[in-house]
């Protein structure tokens, strides 16, 4: 009988090994072109395995985003007190365009776009819960707690506004067939909007 932290080493290697194949082929295939049999098959793993770790396929891109949303508050966390909330949302918006680009890439991006639009499965775009939603709504109040936000719009559409400008970057950056960065493409965007909202005292 294998120990408890063998078992559970194993456990983890098992999972990583499902997440990473299925990523895989969805970027290749697309993720309505992969079945859990074929993950299972190219992973070397079996079906009790990918039930025990997932409860369906849609589950992959549900924990791959929880991964990126660790990454978020990881950012967040290690802004001082005292720096401006504005240049705080800059430098959160230029990492975590970084970060999707180079850790998730824009295939994988598309994919999970595309299979978010045609599938009720994925939620997490919409989910208020998410870290992304979470930080920049936090830091909105601290920019209008300091006084240095002169919209006249509600904290919510503020953020509302934001997050779907970001959403609008990603999705043009996944619709030109170009080797610019997401992130240079989103500082542009990413100014005016900022500039827009502060107070510049």
């Amino acid at each position: 009988m294998l120990e408890p932290k063998k078992k559970q080493r194993r456990g983890e290697k098992t999972r990583e090994k499902i997440l990473i194949t299925s990523l895989k082929l969805f970027s290749e295939k697309g993720y309505d072109k992969v079945t859990v049999d074929e993950i299972v098959k190219k992973s070397g793993t079996s079906k009790g395995s990918f039930y025990q770790h997932f409860s369906a396929k849609s589950d992959i891109f549900l924990v791959r985003f929880t991964e990126v949303d660790d990454y978020y508050r990881k950012v967040f966390h290690s802004f001082p007190d005292d720096m401006d909330s504005f240049e705080k949302l800059f430098i959160f918006i230029q990492k975590l365009m970084r970060f999707l680009d180079e850790e998730m890439g824009k295939d994988l991006m598309k994919v999970i776009y595309s299979s978010a639009l045609d599938s009720k499965e994925h939620t997490y775009f919409l989910d208020q819960n998410r870290s992304l939603f979470q930080i920049i709504r936090l830091l909105l109040e601290e920019a209008k707690e300091r006084g240095t936000i002169k919209t006249d719009q509600s904290l919510d559409d503020t953020s509302t506004l934001i997050i779907q400008s970001l959403m609008g970057i990603i999705y043009h950056w996944g619709l030109h067939d170009s080797d610019r960065s997401l992130e240079s493409l989103a500082i542009p965007l990413t100014k005016t909007v900022i500039d827009g909202l502060q107070k510049h005292l």
